[in-house]
C-alpha cells in the first residue's frame, strides 16, 4: 500500500510566467474579477477554495465575484471566508436560457466594473458566450486556451488531479507558491457548540460513511468493523454526514461493538450545515471516507485522511492533505462506464467490494502513525 500523492503539472511549464509574473502588472488595472465556476457541488466547491484564497493574496484590491451554483448549505460555509466579496447565483442548464443569463451577467459586469474573466469551464458553448462578456482581460483554459489572453501547454491533464488544473490559471499568471488548503477561523458560535461533544478526548476521528450516490458507498458492516478496530487503539470515532443519512449513521452505530458519537443525534443541525462537517475534520486526527464530501472537509482543513475509492480515480479526485491514503484497485472496469447509466453493474460492484477492513485498518494506522 502506498500513500498517495496527487499528480501536479511540471513546474517547468510555468517558468516563464513565474520570471516575469503578470499578476503584478495586472494588479492596479483590475478592478473587478469574475470566476466563472458554474454548476458547483460539496467536492468543486472545496476545491475552489484555495484558488480563491490565492487569487485574493494576488489581487488584494480587487472585487472578486464568484459566479456559479452553490448547493444548499455552501451559503454559511462561503460566510466563513473573506477572500470572495460576492457570490452571484447562476445557472445555465437550459439552452433557452442561456441568452437571459448571459445577459444577466453581461449586466454584472457593467454594475460591477469587471474587467478580468477567469473561466473555468472546459464546455465550447459556455467558453464562447463568456468570451462574448465586455471585459478587458480574459483567462481560462477551456477550448485549447482559445480565448484566453494567456495560453500554456495542458498535455497530459488527463493525469493531473482536478485541483491542480483549476491552480494552473493562477500560475499563468505567475503565482508560483499556493497552499492546497485554506485558514478558516471558526467563528465563537461553531466552536462553543462542539466543544461539549469532543472535551472527552483528543484523539477522534471522524467517519464519513455516506455519499451523494449509493454506488460510491463502502458497506456500512465494513465501517463499524473499522471504527471498532480503531477504537481499540485508543481512539474516539465520530459518525459523520448530512440529515439525509440519519439512517445509515443509526444502523452503523447499532452494528458497533463500542460506544461512537454521531453529532446528528444530538442536533440535527450537525447534519444541515457543513461548517460543522470541516470543524470537526479540523478536530480529528484522521478521517476515513468515500469518494464523497468528506475526503474534501477534512483536505481542507489539512487534515489526514483514508480514502476508499471505487468508481473513481483518486488520479482525479484524490485526497490532498499530508499523510493521506486513497485505496482503489483499479480493476479493468474502472473509472466506472456505466455509473450513470440505468445499468447495473454486472460485477457487483467488485471495486469496493475488493477493498478489505484490513485494509483500510492498516492504512489508518499508517496515517495515525501507528506501527
Amino acid at each position: 500500500m502506498k500513500f498517495y500523492h496527487a499528480v501536479d503539472y511540471p513546474r517547468s511549464r510555468f517558468d516563464r510566467f513565474y520570471k516575469d509574473p503578470p499578476y503584478l502588472k495586472l494588479r492596479k488595472k483590475v478592478k473587478g474579477i469574475l470566476v466563472f465556476i458554474g454548476e458547483s457541488h460539496y467536492g468543486d466547491f472545496m476545491l475552489s477554495l484555495p484558488f480563491f484564497q490565492a487569487l485574493r493574496e494576488m489581487f488584494p484590491d480587487s472585487k472578486i465575484i464568484f459566479a456559479g451554483h452553490r448547493l444548499k448549505g455552501l451559503e454559511k460555509f462561503s460566510e466563513l471566508f473573506s477572500f470572495v466579496d460576492m457570490y452571484f447565483e447562476i445557472r445555465m442548464r437550459k439552452k433557452r436560457e442561456v441568452f437571459i443569463k448571459w445577459f444577466s451577467l453581461f449586466k454584472l459586469c457593467l454594475r460591477e466594473r469587471v474587467n478580468f474573466l477567469i473561466d473555468t469551464q472546459r464546455y465550447p458553448i459556455v467558453n464562447l458566450i463568456l468570451a462574448l462578456l465586455p471585459v478587458r482581460y480574459r483567462l481560462g483554459y477551456g477550448t485549447g486556451c482559445l480565448f484566453s489572453n494567456w495560453k500554456f501547454n495542458q498535455r497530459g491533464r488527463e493525469n493531473v488531479h482536478d485541483i491542480f488544473q483549476l491552480l494552473s490559471l493562477l500560475r499563468v499568471l505567475g503565482k508560483e507558491s499556493i497552499k492546497l488548503y485554506v485558514d478558516i477561523k471558526f467563528p465563537e458560535e461553531y466552536l462553543s457548540k462542539i466543544n461539549s461533544i469532543l472535551e472527552n478526548s483528543d484523539k477522534w476521528i471522524s467517519i464519513f460513511p455516506g455519499a451523494s450516490e449509493k454506488v460510491k458507498c463502502w458497506m456500512p458492516e465494513r465501517f463499524a468493523a473499522v471504527g471498532d478496530a480503531l477504537v481499540e487503539f485508543g481512539y474516539s470515532i465520530l459518525l459523520l454526514g448530512s440529515i439525509n443519512e440519519k439512517d445509515l449513521l443509526i444502523s452503523i452505530k447499532r452494528q458497533m461493538k463500542h460506544e461512537v458519537v454521531v453529532p446528528i443525534l444530538i442536533d440535527e443541525e450537525f447534519g444541515r450545515n457543513p461548517v460543522y462537517a470541516a470543524l470537526f475534520c479540523a478536530r480529528s486526527k484522521l478521517c476515513i471516507s468515500n469518494e464523497s464530501g468528506g475526503v474534501h472537509f477534512a483536505g481542507l482543513v489539512n487534515t489526514p485522511i483514508v480514502g476508499i475509492y471505487g468508481l473513481k480515480s483518486p488520479l482525479k479526485w484524490g485526497p490532498l492533505s499530508q499523510r493521506s491514503i486513497a485505496i482503489y484497485k483499479g480493476l479493468d472496469c474502472s473509472p466506472c462506464k456505466v455509473r450513470k447509466s440505468k445499468i447495473v453493474c454486472p460485477y457487483d460492484i467488485k471495486c469496493l467490494s475488493d477493498i478489505s477492513v484490513e485494509e483500510v485498518v492498516e492504512a489508518s494506522k499508517k496515517c495515525l502513525g501507528i506501527k
